[in-house]
C-alpha cells in the first residue's frame, strides 16, 4: 500500500502538469480579416495596419473587447475558409466577398453588421481616349488584370469572357504596375484599395475610368457566428 501511494502521487502531479501545458492561456477569439492593400495589410516589419484594421481595432478598444478578441490578417481564401469551418468568431470585409459556391455554403444565421464602406470595381485604362462605360467596349484582343480572389458578378464575368486574356495578380499595386508598363490594356481595380496603390507608387493623379460604371459593387462589413451575438452587437454599435 505504501509503495502504491508513493508511485500514485507523483503520477497525479505529472498528469496535472501535462494538462497545464495543453490548456491555452488567455486564449482569445479570432476575427479573421482578408489581406487587402491599405485596408488590412502587413507592413515590411510584419506589423498589421490598414484603415479597416484601425476601424476594428478602435471598436474593440472602445468596447474593451480587445481583452477577448484578436484581429488576425490572413490571405482571403484562408480567412473565408476559417470562418466557414467555424474556427474563428468573425470575418471581414463581409459576406459579399464570398463568391458563387462559397456564398451558398455560408450559414443562414450569421450576424451581419451595418456596412462600414462600399467597395466597387472600376475599369481603368492607361489612355484618356479609352474610357470603358459598358461591357460592349471590351475587345477580344484586350489583356486585363484583376486581383486574385475578388468577388465576381454576371457583368464582371461577361467582361472576362470578352477579353483575350485575364491575368490574376496578388495586389492592386501589381495590377497598376502592369498597366503602367503596358503589359495589360485594362485593369479591374477595386476602390478604395487602388487609392493606396497610387500612393505607394507616388502617382499624383488617377488613370482614366468611367465614374458612372461599375461591374461589381459590394458592402464591406463584419460577419460573426451567432454564438458571439452579445459581443457582435457591441462592435456593430461602434
Amino acid at each position: 500500500m505504501l509503495i502504491a501511494q508513493y508511485f500514485y502521487k507523483p503520477s497525479l502531479w505529472l498528469l496535472l502538469l501535462i494538462a497545464c501545458f495543453h490548456q491555452p492561456v488567455n486564449a482569445k477569439h479570432i476575427i479573421a480579416v482578408a489581406e487587402l492593400s491599405g485596408l488590412f495589410q502587413h507592413t515590411a516589419n510584419n506589423e498589421e495596419q490598414g484603415v479597416y484594421h484601425a476601424l476594428l481595432t478602435k471598436a474593440l478598444e472602445d468596447t474593451e473587447l480587445n481583452k477577448k478578441y484578436i484581429i488576425e490578417i490572413m490571405p482571403m481564401k484562408r480567412a473565408k475558409l476559417e470562418f466557414l469551418k467555424d474556427r474563428v468568431a468573425c470575418y471581414a470585409p463581409g459576406e459579399d466577398t464570398f463568391d458563387g459556391s462559397e456564398g451558398m455554403v455560408l450559414p443562414k444565421n450569421i450576424l451581419r453588421s451595418t456596412p462600414f464602406n462600399k467597395a466597387l470595381i472600376k475599369v481603368v485604362s492607361n489612355s484618356p481616349e479609352r474610357i470603358i462605360s459598358n461591357v460592349g467596349q471590351i475587345n477580344n484582343d484586350d489583356i486585363i488584370s484583376i486581383v486574385r480572389g475578388v468577388p465576381s458578378s454576371r457583368e464582371l464575368d461577361r467582361i472576362k469572357e470578352k477579353a483575350k486574356i485575364v491575368i490574376e495578380v496578388n495586389s492592386e499595386m501589381e495590377s497598376l504596375q502592369l498597366l503602367l508598363l503596358g503589359r495589360v490594356d485594362l485593369i479591374l481595380a477595386f476602390y478604395p484599395d487602388i487609392n493606396f496603390a497610387y500612393k505607394e507608387l507616388n502617382i499624383p493623379t488617377h488613370l482614366p475610368y468611367s465614374n458612372n460604371y461599375s461591374p461589381v459593387l459590394i458592402n464591406d462589413n463584419i460577419i460573426c457566428h451567432p454564438s458571439y451575438k452579445k459581443d457582435f452587437e457591441k462592435i456593430n454599435k461602434k
